[in-house]
């Protein structure tokens, strides 16, 4: 049970439907064999981030999160590590079979880059906001790419990018006392947990143009655009108002866990629209 725990089961389904996500978001082509192997493939790559991530996070999760997996001495930190290599072996694998070359690279760089973000760039100033906003988004690309549906999954990609890089510099300052401790490089230990509050607006606003430029394009017409500003933006800026209010571990901590249910929303009313 242990070793299902540390892959984060309800982030991997989210991973799995942003690759079909990305694959069919307003079209009819279906390329199936390739795109069951491109979500195997990322979902395979983000669990072994997540288990590496955990592996290197250890010394900070004992004061931040002593529950989780490897801290509190369920799985063997060897063993873990071993754990996430094959993941990442089996994830770039599975990319071969999706016969696009561009996947096969993404498989490679994304594996590079999620095992250079925990054991060094998560540390760092910015760089592992980005990376990880990056890689998210990029299973949008995934699915698109190997479903000849690119153009169409940028929409999402451009949403999903944004939506994570808020979520990671919450999660920042959700996490700054065991960063502080083990002299991280963070923004939220940089600039503080109020001052996060207020760089979280810029992206958030960025979410709210993009949607209103969709709008005036045409690309999603004026029911989904209400329905948006209903379910996303509106939410969005209360949780950003939340967190401005009163600059509290807590506040931060459940500012992050609702982002995934807002960015949840998103998914669907793109959808459906």
């Amino acid at each position: 049970m242990s070793y299902i725990k540390i892959i984060r089961p309800f982030n991997c389904l989210f991973v799995i439907l942003s690759v079909f996500f990305g694959a069919y978001y307003q079209s009819s082509i279906s390329n199936l064999f390739p795109i069951i192997f491109a979500a195997l493939s990322a979902v395979l790559i983000a669990a072994a981030g997540y288990v590496i991530n955990d592996f290197f996070d250890i010394p900070i999760d004992i004061i931040n999160r002593p529950d989780r997996v490897l801290p509190s001495g369920k799985i063997n930190p060897k063993a873990a590590y071993i754990y996430s290599v094959m993941l990442f072996i089996f994830g770039i694998t599975a990319s071969y079979f999706t016969h696009n070359f561009y996947c096969v690279i993404i498989a490679i760089v994304n594996s590079i880059l999620l095992f250079s973000y925990a054991k060094t760039f998560k540390m760092s100033f910015l760089a592992g906001n980005i990376l990880v906003a990056y890689t998210t988004a990029s299973t949008f690309l995934f699915g698109g790419l190997c479903n000849d549906n690119v153009k169409n999954s940028m929409i999402i990609v451009i949403f999903a990018f944004l939506y994570t890089f808020i979520r990671e510099i919450v999660k920042d300052g959700e996490d700054i006392e065991g960063d502080i401790k083990l002299n991280a490089n963070t923004l939220a230990v940089k600039i503080g947990r109020k001052n996060i509050a207020i760089v979280s607006i810029f992206p958030a606003l960025a979410i709210i143009l993009y949607s209103i430029f969709l709008f005036t394009k045409n690309i999603i017409v004026m029911k989904v655009f209400i329905v948006f500003t209903v379910g996303v933006s509106l939410p969005l800026t209360i949780l950003i108002v939340y967190i401005l209010r009163k600059s509290e571990m807590r506040r931060f901590a459940n500012a992050s866990s609702l982002m995934k249910i807002n960015m949840l929303m998103l998914l669907i009313i793109l959808w459906v629209g």
